[in-house]
């Protein structure tokens, strides 16, 4: 395959995963009447809870619900959240085998699908349900243009992270088979560190001190800090460089991974 050619090859499985979703109408239906579910649950809580703080709290009643519209809008976009664990099902089924005849990189194949299927879920997910925040729970954009420049650069490093790490968790199964489990632990403890249940801000002291020394945050916290403009300055490009450097790291632990898991394919026979 020609050099010029790669490029295009992955923006094809982007768009092919794009269009596969499309085709989901009902399931997206759903899936947004779950998303403001959800949303609706978590603003009333905590509007109670604010309603009975007895001190100030770092941040207003309007970010917090900003903040869980922001959740539950780009939510779907991270694979960690929004997929099934279809590397692992291609390990257990053996299709994986196929990937070793294909003139493509896997682990740059599944980046791709991943792109393609975060793109239609900020169409069809991200838009509908913030707009429906703003419209009923008040909602509000960054306050800035720099800010929302700063904000989209984030997010997507978020995504591309999301990604990243999903990849490495998921290629487990060329050991396991069965990666279940392994899937279910990670996916709490990230679901945690993340910030998507609680804001990291709200968090007692020494349990922030330790989730800022994860990569977690730069997939929740990270992006939707900066929007509501908490992360301020040089420390927001701090933040994102180290959503670029978590980024590289997992993309380099996943390519391991792969590489391995690969090679046990071919001395197993498989």
């Amino acid at each position: 395959m020609a050099f010029s050619q790669i490029p295009s090859v992955y923006l094809a499985f982007a768009r092919t995963s794009f269009q596969m979703r499309m085709q989901y109408r009902v399931a997206n239906l759903a899936g947004l009447t779950t998303n403001f579910f959800f949303l609706v649950v978590q603003i009333f809580v905590y509007t109670g809870f604010y309603a009975a703080a007895r001190e100030p709290q770092p941040l207003s009643l309007t970010d917090i619900r900003t903040y869980v519209v922001l959740c539950q809008s780009f939510l779907m976009l991270m694979p960690l959240w929004g997929g099934r664990s279809e590397i692992a099902e291609t390990v257990k089924d053996g299709s994986v085998a196929l990937q070793l005849v294909k003139p493509v990189d896997f682990q740059a194949y599944w980046f791709a699908d991943a792109l393609g299927t975060a793109f239609y879920y900020l169409l069809m997910r991200s838009l509908p349900t913030f707009w429906l925040g703003k419209l009923i729970f008040g909602a509000v954009f960054p306050q800035q243009l720099d800010i929302g420049i700063a904000f989209a650069v984030s997010m997507l490093l978020a995504i591309c992270l999301s990604i990243a790490i999903t990849v490495s968790v998921r290629s487990v199964a060329f050991w396991t088979l069965d990666a279940t489990g392994v899937n279910y632990i990670a996916h709490t403890v990230i679901t945690f560190f993340s910030g998507l249940l609680v804001p990291i801000s709200l968090w007692p002291e020494w349990v922030a001190r330790i989730a800022r020394w994860l990569p977690f945050e730069g997939l929740i916290d990270i992006p939707f800090s900066i929007y509501l403009g908490t992360l301020t300055g040089v420390d927001i490009w701090l933040a994102i460089g180290k959503q670029v450097v978590w980024t590289l790291v997992f993309i380099g632990i996943g390519r391991v991974l792969i590489t391995r898991g690969f090679s046990r394919l071919v001395i197993q026979g498989g």
